[in-house]
């Protein structure tokens, strides 16, 4: 009896594990068959330069895009919330070859994701169901971990970076404006509350050699308050004054210690984009955008010589590219909406990250340098 006991629980963990990996491998052929094939698309600026563009899902709506990184090997690295799949995805490649791997097989509504890379890794922590979940492919393949929110927090924002030692550091903010960091280790989330007397409702951490930097957007005010914290020790702020005021969509740049990049809108005007550079214990500020309709989406990041770069949207939905201090009309890759992501990859190109609301799909474009010389 016993040996049947044992026959009997080997051959249902057996058929359990036969089970997860049909399962597994259902979702990801659910993957190419609910999104598109990845396909290019040849789309000419004008008479002498082209850009590359790639359809990577087709979409109900706009998702979130987490960041957007580009490593050594011009390969990029972004992840989306699939609001057809209803799972994270993380995606990765160059060239029209990319490819896509489902993140969660447990099918359900979710929205922020982030994501963080190190030398060989990649890590991505997004929100669902009231749960926060983590996922790395530490063992070469993409296991999960969550967090389980009590008193009913809702998120409303989450960030995750790797910190100096290779830890996962997630930074999220709830609804009732708190700041809380967690640090990923040993299979386990250990927690603790940023204190600050601000509501905020919006995050942006950065890892340094020596601990984190952090940039958060004050909810009523829309002020935006700086501070940085060394390994083992508590956040101090500049002096607690805001570094922005009035700000409403922002986004950061950050070189290093005391070296950053802040561009964003003021709530009373959304024609101008105003940027704010701090080196080196001086800030000095600009507008470097002013348009004829409101803008309702941008991001930023450095060029080859380590200048800003802005990728923002109108409310008409064309995209525009601010680089070298003119402006590229981007039009013709149709409109947009929701967030936007751009980053410089290896000299000379730049990737860039949108949904295009025509065709309900999320898209990324190589744009060359060379060709924007040539609009010169």
């Amino acid at each position: 009896m016993v040996k049947n006991l044992k026959r009997s629980s080997i051959l249902i963990a057996a058929l359990l594990i036969f089970l997860y990996a049909v399962l597994s491998a259902q979702y990801q052929r659910e993957i190419k068959k609910d999104a598109p094939p990845i396909t290019g698309h040849y789309i000419r600026m004008s008479s002498f330069e082209s850009l590359s563009t790639w359809s990577i899902a087709a979409l109900r709506e706009e998702p979130y895009i987490s960041e957007l990184f580009a490593d050594g090997y011009n390969n990029v690295h972004f992840a989306y919330y699939d609001n057809l799949l209803n799972t994270a995805v993380y995606v990765t490649g160059k060239e029209g070859n990319f490819s896509r791997t489902i993140l969660d097989n447990n099918r359900e509504l979710g929205n922020l994701i982030s994501i963080a890379t190190n030398n060989s890794h990649i890590h991505v922590s997004y929100n669902k169901a009231n749960k926060i979940l983590y996922a790395n492919d530490n063992s070469g393949t993409f296991n999960n971990y969550f967090m389980d929110l009590r008193q009913n927090r809702k998120i409303l924002d989450l960030k995750l970076v790797m910190s100096a030692f290779n830890y996962p550091t997630l930074f999220f903010v709830d609804n009732r404006g708190t700041l809380s960091v967690s640090r990923f280790y040993r299979d386990n989330f250990f927690s603790d509350f940023v204190y600050t007397n601000r509501i905020i409702d919006n995050v942006y951490p950065a890892a340094e050699k020596d601990g984190y930097a952090l940039y958060m957007h004050e909810y009523d005010t829309g002020n935006i308050f700086y501070g940085s914290r060394k390994t083992n020790t508590s956040f101090r702020f500049f002096d607690n004054r805001a570094i922005v005021t009035n700000a409403s969509i922002y986004s950061v740049k950050h070189e290093e210690h005391n070296r950053f990049h802040i561009v964003y809108l003021s709530k009373d005007n959304n024609r101008n984009i105003n940027y704010t550079r701090f080196y080196d214990g001086t800030f000095t500020n600009f507008t470097i955008v002013s348009e004829d309709a409101d803008i309702i989406s941008l991001d930023c990041s450095l060029d080859y010589a380590s200048q800003i770069m802005v990728l923002y949207t109108k409310e008409d939905g064309n995209k525009y590219l601010f680089i070298d201090g003119r402006i590229i009309d981007l039009s013709v890759l149709g409109t947009s909406s929701g967030n936007v992501r751009l980053i410089a990859a290896q000299y000379p190109y730049y990737y860039l990250l949108y949904y295009n609301n025509i065709f309900d799909e999320l898209r990324i474009t190589k744009l060359n340098i060379s060709d924007i010389e040539k609009l010169k």
